[in-house]
């Protein structure tokens, strides 16, 4: 019996065991009968007619036939013979479990010589030395033991070598490791993930290579749709990360310069406004960026000078216009703007002035009989010769100053007025003194308001206010009580 007795008779030699020693007490009585019976019936051959059909046993198994075996040593040799069944069935489950993982595809030369040794186990079999089957039985059961001891070991090699060959893009030799891993665990979910990836590794590889042709060109929008399309295929692979990561830098890159750019040239062309949004849209992309700082601090600068520039021109014209008040309106908002600006600070000073000295001479070209009181005279006096003083004087403030030097001169002229009475009113001219009782007099006044007052006795005083113009007119004064208490 060999490995073709297989497991069925292993699980029925234990039943036939009864059996064998009736079978072995039969061969006993025919052996008997075959020596002493049948020599009597039977004649002896010729032996020139004698062939040689079969090999001789071995000098041993001729012994053994030669001297027989007792009952007990053929017991023995059938314990023997069992042992040997035994460990061949344990050696075929082995084979059977290996055989359906397709074990020749993994460990061919292990799992060969596992059964190699059963087939010599098979030849020892066959000239009943059951000792010796037993032996190369289990030397072959071990060897194909130690095949499954090594089944996880095995298995992560195999997922380690399929790693390699992804990342090396080999994707045939991928497929084969990781199937091979999922041969010896048909429960691996990494390896059929791995097969399902190197099945669409060469579609990735493509991908990405013309990838990168794009983006060579600066075709990065496509270059990114084409690293997308490899993402699909395989989530996992590396490259089509980094590549993704890339491409968005460059994007960005590219985004970020033109945007910067675009607020350059705006600065250049004098729009702020433009060049602001340009930069935070510059900023969006590189938060934090040093540079779009600078550039936005830039902007911010060209903004508050051209309001600054408008607002100083504003002020510059309304002065040389010599409109003091909108001159100060101008530096004032040039203030608002920057308020440390020294030429503005100095600007709102110098209109100050000149408004004021603005106001004052107009007020008294427009009221000239100021003058006639005689500190205003002299404060007048003074302004007229701090004005002289300008450098380049206006037209408005030279004309100002004329009238208001003609008008000192008038203020000091003295004009005759003529009073008229009743002889017997009794006349006082305020500021001036008595007049007296008189029906006719004149006087020599200058210039200003004056009031004469009437008083008689029984009769209610009158007031009498006349008006000495700058231009020596003056009216005849009468002054007479005539309406009796």
């Amino acid at each position: 019996m060999g490995m073709g007795d297989e497991l069925h008779f292993h699980k029925t030699s234990s039943k036939n065991n009864m059996v064998l020693w009736g079978i072995f007490v039969m061969l006993l009585l025919l052996t008997a009968g075959v020596f002493f019976l049948l020599p009597k019936f039977v004649q002896a051959p010729d032996p020139e007619t004698i062939r040689v059909a079969v090999a001789p046993p071995t000098t041993a198994n001729s012994a053994v036939q030669e001297e027989g075996l007792s009952p007990f040593e053929e017991a023995q040799r059938l314990r023997q013979r069992e042992a040997a069944q035994n460990t061949l069935a344990g050696l075929l489950e082995l084979q059977e479990a290996l055989e359906k993982k397709e074990v020749a595809r993994w460990a061919e030369e292990d799992f060969n010589a596992g059964i190699e040794l059963a087939r010599t186990g098979d030849v020892a079999y066959r000239e009943q030395r059951f000792i010796e089957a037993d032996s190369l039985y289990l030397q072959g059961l071990q060897t194909l033991q130690s095949i499954i001891d090594r089944e996880a070991e095995t298995y992560e090699n195999l997922m380690r070598d399929g790693d390699t060959a992804m990342s090396e893009g080999d994707a045939s030799a991928a497929d084969t490791a990781y199937s091979l891993a999922l041969m010896i665990n048909p429960e691996s979910g990494d390896a059929v993930t791995g097969m399902e990836r190197a099945r669409v590794l060469n579609d990735v590889l493509q991908r990405l290579e013309e990838g990168r042709n794009m983006q060579a060109a600066n075709r990065l929008e496509e270059a990114r749709d084409l690293y997308r399309q490899a993402r699909e295929l395989d989530p996992a692979h590396p490259a089509v990360q980094t590549a993704l990561t890339n491409v968005a830098t460059a994007i960005n890159e590219r985004d970020f310069a033109a945007a910067m750019s675009r607020g350059y040239a705006s600065l250049q062309s004098g729009n702020p406004d433009a060049a602001r949004t340009a930069f935070e849209q510059a900023g969006a992309l590189k938060p934090g960026s040093a540079e779009v700082a600078s550039a936005l601090q830039q902007a911010e600068d060209q903004k508050t000078f051209a309001a600054l520039s408008i607002h100083l021109e504003a002020a510059r014209n309304s002065e040389a216009t010599e409109n003091w008040p909108a001159a100060m309106a101008a530096w004032n908002e040039a203030l608002a703007v920057d308020p440390n600006l020294v030429s503005a600070l100095q600007g709102k000073l110098r209109s100050e002035s000149r408004n004021n000295l603005d106001v004052f001479l107009q007020t008294t070209v427009e009221n000239p009989l100021r003058l006639a009181e005689e500190e205003l005279w002299s404060q007048t006096s003074q302004v007229l010769v701090d004005a002289r003083r300008i450098p380049d004087a206006g037209p408005r403030l030279q004309n100002q100053m004329a009238q208001v030097q003609r008008f000192l001169e008038l203020a000091r002229v003295p004009a005759n007025v003529q009073f008229q009475s009743d002889g017997i009113t009794e006349v006082t001219l305020l500021r001036v003194g008595s007049l007296g009782l008189f029906n006719s007099q004149t006087l020599s006044l200058t210039p200003g308001n004056y009031v004469a007052v009437g008083v008689r006795p029984g009769y209610r005083d009158v007031r009498q206010e006349f008006v000495v113009t700058i231009d020596g007119q003056a009216p005849v004064v009468s002054v007479a009580c005539s309406d009796p208490v």
